[in-house]
């Protein structure tokens, strides 16, 4: 019952969509740690050194960009609309696997990475069935370098996209080449921001090291992961099912998302990111397929306890860790 009301486009759903997701929000803000040491590499961050004066707003740093976040999520364009399932289900379980981590809201770098990767698959998703889309695929380049500018590894996100545009586009080379330049473009803003310093090229290079070098990896395992287990496993069956149902262009899009997630976990694992920012990254592409998993389960009581365990999460993340 839960589920059908939380699915239901009616005002009710809406409001309890929103109401988890502020208390799973306040949650984490009112358990961040009240003794937690400031990392030195988070202030030597280029965007983030002047937190170092102000340490008090970090975690509310993270809340803005994390309701920011679940915002964006709940987004649903043009062909892309059908296969993304119920934005209430997608936005509740983007704010669970996000907030299974317990110190999320400490990391702003990986928090505004996230949002900015987030528009970056919605962006490309809006592509689908377009005849000229050159400014969106420019912007795909674009948001990309910014957010390497925040986490250096999301640059190999590159490589997600380009899977993403060989399933939902023809393939034009023209679009390759303007992605190349959006890229490129980001790389052109910094050095225009670094000339007014007295060593430009050092200023630079302080700028892109800052972002592979001030990010934090946290590798507990907690009762909050385990609590999702099941819905990724499920959501993992989910995934391979939509390769097989549907319309040709929910199969597609299915399957640029799928690419996503990959690109996610390969990017977290093989960069030094951890699994747990793997989880972060992902945590979009996979509330969308949890979302038309819970849609299509025939058995109420049974996306009414995959649900709780959804909503659970976050909450019992801080009361056990391995």
């Amino acid at each position: 019952m839960l589920t059908a009301i939380l699915k239901s486009k009616t005002i009710s759903g809406f409001a309890l969509s929103y109401l988890l997701g502020i208390s799973m929000t306040a949650y984490l803000l009112v358990n961040t740690p009240q003794n937690w040491q400031e990392d030195e590499l988070l202030y030597a961050h280029w965007a983030f050194g002047w937190l170092e004066s102000y340490t008090l707003l970090l975690p509310f740093l993270g809340v803005l960009t994390l309701l920011a976040a679940a915002i964006i999520s709940r987004l649903r364009i043009r062909e892309a609309r059908p296969a993304l399932g119920n934005s209430n289900l997608a936005m509740v379980a983007f704010l669970s696997f996000v907030g299974v981590e317990q110190n999320v809201l400490l990391q702003p770098d990986v928090l505004l990475a996230t949002l900015l990767t987030m528009g970056t698959l919605l962006l490309l998703l809006s592509t689908y069935k377009r005849e000229s889309v050159l400014s969106e695929i420019f912007h795909v380049g674009l948001l990309i370098g910014l957010a390497a500018l925040f986490v250096g590894q999301t640059v190999l996100l590159v490589i997600s996209v380009l899977f993403c545009l060989t399933v939902l586009r023809t393939g034009n080379w023209k679009e390759w080449v303007v992605l190349t330049l959006g890229l490129i473009m980001t790389a052109l803003f910094v050095l225009m921001f670094t000339v007014w310093h007295e060593q430009p090229l050092v200023s630079f290079q302080w700028v892109i090291k800052s972002a592979w070098s001030g990010n934090r990896s946290f590798g507990h395992l907690n009762a909050g992961h385990l609590a999702l287990v099941p819905i990724f496993i499920l959501s993992f069956l989910g995934m391979l099912n939509s390769l097989s149902l549907g319309t040709v262009a929910e199969r597609n899009i299915a399957l640029a998302n799928i690419g996503w997630v990959a690109g996610c976990f390969i990017m977290a694992l093989l960069v030094g990111l951890g699994w747990q920012k793997g989880i972060i990254f992902g945590a979009f592409p996979l509330s969308i397929f949890v979302s038309k998993t819970l849609e299509e389960t025939k058995r109420w009581w049974l996306a009414d306890l995959l649900l709780l365990a959804i909503i659970a999460a976050p909450f019992l993340s801080n009361l056990w860790q391995l």
